[in-house]
């Protein structure tokens, strides 16, 4: 399996891909290297790595018990080379609910930063090299913190652009907005990740690129179910109520949403008149980092 299942804390599962274990002992075995900011023993630069990691777990935690009181469960959370992913159970879709929610993983960063820089004062010789690990602790939480506050949607950053964005805009085109910036952002990574030779940065990159077209199509199909089989015909090429896609058969597929299933026939049009449209709490629409498409009808307040 490409995930291994580590523990189970605050009731959500942590999971940790193949790649996440590779990304630790490489980074670890490069940290030897004398000429680097911290640089040690095989062993300590490998401890280093564990509690860098364990700030990065908890960057997430702090998404997800923030997204926990805004009434959005999390299903798991996973770790990967490129960083952590907080698996969701829906998209908050209230821009404030969202802007708490994202913030919250940096503002988990720049609390161990400041954490570590108050420790450091109680200790004797703060700036010494006995104290380069916690220096590069420090360091490296301000340094996540900041990386994650780019616009790159969809990192931390792009979510909030997209969070202030939608405070006067609609959700659409405050997404789309967020990740054009977003892309553009990821461009200048893959420059940097030429420049630098560093291949992290450019799969960081590429998910970037992905994930936020992956966003902005399920938003957009969201949008579509919201205003029912019209909007759906044209969204998915007809595939909704009308015609069979590319023109190679008259028949309908039949398929309709938000009522109950059709009496006919397959491919006979049941009705005429399309439902009414949805509201934001009728219909959600996730992906998961594995490209699942995940609907939940909030047809009431107790079952999804």
């Amino acid at each position: 399996m490409a995930y291994t299942h580590l523990f189970k804390a605050f009731g959500i599962p942590v999971r940790a891909h193949w790649s996440f274990w590779l990304f630790m002992f490489w980074i670890a075995w490069d940290l030897q290297r004398p000429e680097r900011y911290f640089s040690g023993a095989f062993f300590t630069s490998l401890f280093f790595m564990v509690c860098l990691m364990s700030c990065l777990l908890l960057h997430e935690f702090g998404h997800c018990l923030t997204a926990r009181r805004c009434g959005i469960n999390t299903r798991e959370i996973k770790m990967t080379c490129i960083g952590g992913m907080a698996m969701f159970e829906r998209s908050p879709r209230e821009p404030r609910q969202e802007l708490f929610i994202t913030a919250a993983g940096p503002l988990v960063n720049f609390v161990i930063a400041g954490l570590v820089f108050g420790l450091l004062f109680l200790l004797p010789g703060a700036v010494s090299q006995e104290n380069s690990f916690l220096l590069a602790l420090m360091w490296a939480n301000l340094a996540l913190g900041i990386f994650n506050l780019l616009p790159g949607f969809p990192m931390d950053g792009g979510r909030i652009l997209r969070a202030l964005l939608a405070l006067k805009l609609s959700y659409l085109k405050a997404t789309h907005i967020a990740v054009r910036v977003g892309q553009v952002v990821a461009l200048g990574f893959i420059y940097w990740s030429f420049q630098s030779g560093n291949i992290f940065l450019f799969l960081i990159a590429l998910m970037v690129i992905v994930l936020a077209q992956a966003e902005l199509l399920r938003v957009r199909t969201e949008e579509a179910l919201k205003r029912g089989s019209a909007d759906l015909n044209r969204f998915f090429g007809g595939l909704f109520r009308g015609g069979a896609p590319g023109n190679g058969n008259a028949r309908s597929w039949g398929f309709t949403f938000g009522g109950a299933p059709p009496t006919g026939a397959p491919g006979e049009e049941t009705s005429s008149v399309p439902p009414p449209p949805r509201d934001d709490s009728d219909c959600v629409i996730d992906m998961d980092s594995d490209g699942k498409v995940r609907k939940i009808w909030r047809k009431d307040e107790e079952r999804d």
